[in-house]
């Protein structure tokens, strides 16, 4: 696996301005959170030439539906223990499904044969709330997460400007992305686009 051929993705973006300041960064994916508890729930459209992806916890394929066609979403994210079956229901609305984990020590790792309708997973911190809360989980769990994993998936929880050269370490067959978030932030949802572009330059060299 080549750490220089990362996806990246950015998420919790909501601000125009700070998303067009990524362009020159190479993203690959926007990610806009759909979740009225979140601070950086989005609450109007954003353009961008990358693939957005939406993420929502617990949502009903009603509203997800509105929300793919509100905003151009070609990825839906689900992030709140969903079935498989709400998987498959979510990709006949012509999107990808990214189902999300929360690792943790007592993770069930059968969980990850129980989503053949997934089309990517991404593994995130377990916390009382949703999300990693910027906190990265234990990484020695990943070399028999990527033995036992059936799907490719991106890394998320915690990922900060100094993880690069750890990450370059890394010696996994299915990593293929990096969700990054919270600790490139000035605050919830606005990144700090130097910040970001110090990461990238690190982990692509």
């Amino acid at each position: 696996m080549r750490v220089q051929g990362l996806e990246i993705k950015v998420c919790g973006m909501k601000h125009q301005d700070n998303i067009d300041d990524l362009l020159g960064l190479d993203i690959d994916f926007i990610g806009n959170i759909f979740f009225l508890k979140s601070p950086r729930n989005v609450d109007r459209k954003v353009n961008t030439n990358c693939k957005k992806v939406g993420v929502f916890v617990k949502e009903s394929t009603e509203v997800i539906k509105a929300k793919i066609k509100e905003h151009q979403l070609e990825i839906i994210q689900l992030h709140g223990g969903e079935s498989n079956d709400f998987c498959l229901s979510i990709k006949e609305l012509g999107v990808e499904v990214w189902k999300v984990f929360s690792i943790g020590e007592d993770f069930d790792y059968g969980q990850l044969h129980k989503f053949p309708n997934a089309d990517l997973f991404l593994l995130d911190t377990k916390t009382k709330n949703h999300g990693g809360a910027g906190r990265k989980f234990d990484w020695s769990l990943l070399d028999r997460i990527d033995k036992e994993s059936p799907q490719k998936y991106f890394l998320a929880g915690g990922i900060g400007v100094n993880d690069a050269k750890e990450i370059k370490k890394l010696n996994l067959i299915n990593l293929i992305g990096l969700d990054l978030n919270s600790k490139f932030e000035i605050e919830p949802g606005l990144k700090d686009v130097e910040l970001l572009k110090e990461f990238l330059e690190e982990l692509r060299k």
